[in-house]
Parts: C-alpha cells; structure tokens; sequence
C-alpha cells in the first residue's frame, strides 16, 4: 500500500520483512528483475493499513510461502529513496529475524521451496555467498552473513539509503 503524497510521483511505502535462517543459509524470494536476470529480496511485504509490522511479516510469509512465522528481533531499520517507474519513493523498511511454527520444506537441489505466488520463487541462499547475488537492499549482502555470525547480537540498527 502507498501512502498518498501531497505532491505527484511521490510516495511512501512501509515494508515488514522476514530474516528466516535455516541452517547456513536464508530464505529470499527471487523475481525477475526486468533485465534479464534475477534479484533476491527477504520475504515479506507491504504494510496494510491499521495492521501492526508483526501481522504484515506473518501474513506475507504464509501467503508467499505457506511457513508460519513470528517476528523476534528487530534486527535492521532501512530508509530506502529511490525513483521506480518515475515515482520517487521514500520506503521504509523493518527486518525481523523470525522464529519458525512450522517445518521448514526440503529444499530442492537448488535451494527452492514451493512459492504460493506466481511472480516469485521461494530459494534458500547460502549465507556465505550472499555477495554473488543480486540481493536487494543491498545493505544484506555484506550485513546478513556478519550478523548471523554473531547470532545477531548487535543492537537494532537503522540504516539509510539514497539513489545517486
């Protein structure tokens, strides 16, 4: 949902989103990234209005990949601006490391799961080769795999982001 703006081609949007580690590796949902190739976000989406962050993250987990999942920590706090499709966003995004209320599903060879929706895949990522994938924000490549070293200990970090 996109929060009106006073101005036109301007908008505001909130994203909950899930760090699900499994093992050595997270979950990511993979979509077309309008060039040709791929591009990895965490799963989760959109806040709705009069919904609470820890609702969203559970309600677009279950729906993008049938896993139950509740937000634990909030591990990251991301201002994203950029410009897509001539809308100049401002995003702000919250990043929960989640526990998991069911069983995880096997991966295939290839690290996917089953996906619920049609313009995503369900793929488990190697944290160790994070930075060989088109992960967006681009702030997880280096962050998620030292973070998850650590047990993500650290405090919640806020981080911010603006297109050149």
């Amino acid at each position: 949902m996109a929060l009106a703006s006073p101005e036109t081609g301007k908008e505001f949007l909130v994203r909950s989103a899930a760090i699900l580690v499994h093992g050595d590796s997270v979950l990511f949902q993979e979509s077309d990234d309008g060039k040709g190739g791929r591009q990895y976000a965490l799963p989760g989406g959109h806040l709705e209005f009069g919904e609470s962050l820890a609702t969203c993250l559970t309600r677009e987990v279950y729906e993008e990949a049938d896993l139950n999942v509740e937000a634990d920590k909030l591990v990251y706090v991301h201002e994203n601006f950029y410009t897509l499709k001539g809308v100049k966003t401002h995003e702000i995004g919250f990043y929960f490391l989640v526990d998991l209320s069911s069983e995880f599903p096997t991966p295939d060879k290839d690290g996917y799961i089953r996906s619920l929706e049609p313009h995503i895949r369900m793929r488990v990522l190697p944290l160790r080769d994070l930075r060989k994938f088109r992960v967006m924000p681009e702030f997880l490549r280096e962050l998620l795999p030292l973070d998850a070293c650590t047990l993500f200990a650290d405090p919640t970090r806020h981080l911010i982001t603006r297109e050149e």
